[in-house]
C-alpha cells in the first residue's frame, strides 16, 4: 500500500522544489542559494542549517569537478522545501504576490493563504515520512490525504501531474484493500 503513493509524493516533492527554486531565481537572484549560504538574508536558522549541510555534503560527494548548485538543490529534503512554505516566511516571501503566484500559480484566489498551504504541506510531509519509515498509514483519513496531495499538486505548475495518469495505482490499491477489509468484517 505505501508504495502506491510514491508517484504522487515524488512528483509533489520535485514540482514544489523546482517551482520554489525557479521563482526565487526569477525574483531574487539566479545565485540565491550561494548568496544565502554567504549572507543568510532569507532563511531562518533551521533551513539555513539544512542548506549548509546539503551544500557541504554535495561538495564532498562531487568535489570540484562535478559539483553544481542543481545537485545541492536535489540534496535538499522535502522538509526544507515545505519549511519555506511556513508562516514564518510570510513577510519575507509569501506576501509578495510574485512569489506566491510564481510557485502556486494555479491556486484559486480564495485559497491564497500560505498558512492554509503550510498546514496541508506539513500533513503531507508527515504522511511521506511515515511511508518512507515503513510505518502504518492505513487510516480513515488516508483518502483525504491523497486528495490533499492532488490538490496541492494542482496549484503548482502543470505538466508533472499528467504523469500520474500513467504511473499511479493508488486508488486501485486503496479500493482493493477497502473491499477486502469490508469482506473480512462481514
Amino acid at each position: 500500500m505505501p508504495q502506491a503513493l510514491y508517484p504522487e509524493l515524488s512528483i509533489l516533492e520535485v514540482t514544489l522544489r523546482n517551482a520554489i527554486h525557479s521563482t526565487f531565481c526569477k525574483n531574487i537572484s539566479s545565485t540565491w542559494i550561494e548568496d544565502e549560504i554567504l549572507q543568510q538574508k532569507i532563511l531562518s536558522d533551521p533551513e539555513h542549517d539544512k542548506l549548509l549541510r546539503a551544500y557541504n555534503e554535495t561538495m564532498n560527494e562531487y568535489k570540484q569537478q562535478h559539483f553544481t548548485i542543481g545537485k545541492v538543490i536535489a540534496n535538499l529534503n522535502f522538509g526544507f522545501w515545505t519549511g519555506l512554505c511556513s508562516k514564518r516566511y510570510s513577510t519575507k516571501i509569501w506576501h509578495k504576490k510574485e512569489f506566491f503566484r510564481g510557485v502556486f500559480m494555479n491556486c484559486p484566489s480564495t485559497a491564497q493563504q500560505i498558512n492554509m498551504l503550510s498546514k496541508k504541506l506539513t500533513s503531507i510531509r508527515k504522511l511521506r515520512n511515515r511511508i518512507f519509515h515503513y510505518e502504518p498509514i492505513l487510516t480513515k483519513s488516508l483518502l483525504n490525504k491523497y486528495n490533499e496531495i492532488l490538490e496541492v499538486l494542482s496549484y503548482l505548475p502543470q505538466g508533472n501531474i499528467d504523469i500520474l495518469k500513467d504511473t499511479s495505482n493508488f486508488l486501485e490499491v486503496y479500493n482493493k484493500i477497502a473491499k477486502d477489509l469490508y469482506k473480512a468484517k462481514t
